[in-house]
């Protein structure tokens, strides 16, 4: 625990669901947050970059106060961490901003403090922290991950990300935070829903893992979460229909919005532009961005 130490952490942003994959399918995307901590006698963070504006730079960080639960974890006592981060990933967008911060506190903490805990220990920490293990499962292990829970414990399983598969995002200026996206959900599905849902799941994970990528049309078809979410998005539906026309492989909701995410093959620009002309004729600014996804997780 040398004070003068310090710990360098890059963690990746993640698109969770995929359309059907409702709280257990992800991916790790190639956007990164890079996290900078050393123990100190007082507590400070500072934040450049997306949200730097908006995120608490006080004792209200959810950084810090990660890192100060993860101290009373270990039993260890705890007078302050410096924080430096230089935020890529944007924020309340449904693109993993908060599983990367309490993912990247815990692994960096865990550094500082000589490895009190497995990877696979840390992974189940964050699930709880977040409250749902899919985002966290993309940003710990990288990747097309599945994530589940077995009793109190959350697994997860890690395959090679589709290499050739591109990804647009178009990001809109507005927020969508994930207690409403949840709150707007129904209570019960019919079992034409659940059944329907279900199968492109299994088709999803399938076609990426097999690079069967034509599939993903119907795999991205959701039920569950996608109608009710889509509501929270001008336009959603007019432009997922003109994206898939413009020859987007799949379009879905990222996480629980509002950021669309496009699979792409060919036809970047001309989808690119689809989505800003999209949420801009419903009177929405927009940005987007080409990526790919994240091979690794946290490191």
């Amino acid at each position: 625990m040398a004070k003068d130490r310090v710990i360098k952490v890059k963690v990746p942003a993640s698109t969770a669901n995929l359309g059907p994959g409702f709280d257990c399918l992800a991916m790790a995307l190639g956007i990164y947050d890079e996290i900078e901590m050393k123990l100190s006698d007082k507590v400070s963070i500072s934040v450049k970059g997306e949200g730097e504006k908006d995120i608490p730079q006080d004792e209200n960080n959810l950084m810090l106060q990660v890192t100060e639960h993860f101290f009373r974890q270990v039993g260890k006592p705890y007078s302050g961490m410096q924080i430096k981060v230089k935020k890529n990933i944007p924020v309340t967008r449904g693109l993993g901003s908060s599983a990367a911060a309490i993912v990247g506190c815990l692994y960096g903490a865990n550094e500082l403090l000589g490895r009190p805990y497995k990877r696979e220990e840390l992974f189940n920490m964050a699930s709880h922290l977040e409250g749902h293990p899919d985002n966290v499962a993309a940003a710990f292990y990288g990747g097309f991950t599945l994530a589940w829970k077995e009793q109190a414990d959350a697994k997860a399983l890690s395959f090679a990300p589709p290499s050739t598969l591109k990804i647009v995002l178009g990001i809109p200026s507005f927020d969508v935070y994930t207690i409403r996206a949840r709150n707007i959900l129904p209570a019960v599905w019919p079992k034409d829903d659940v059944v329907f849902s279900m199968s492109r799941a299994c088709l999803l994970t399938a076609a990426m893992v097999t690079k069967k990528y034509d599939l993903l049309t119907t795999a991205c078809q959701d039920r569950l979460h996608e109608p009710y979410r889509g509501q929270l998005i001008p336009g959603y539906d007019e432009i997922r229909s003109q994206l898939l026309k413009d020859g987007a492989l799949g379009v879905v909701i990222s996480g629980s919005g509002p950021t669309i995410l496009a699979f792409v093959n060919k036809n970047v620009d001309k989808i690119r532009k689809t989505m800003v002309d999209g949420f801009k004729k419903h009177k929405v600014k927009s940005t987007t961005l080409l990526v790919k996804p994240s091979p690794f997780g946290v490191k």
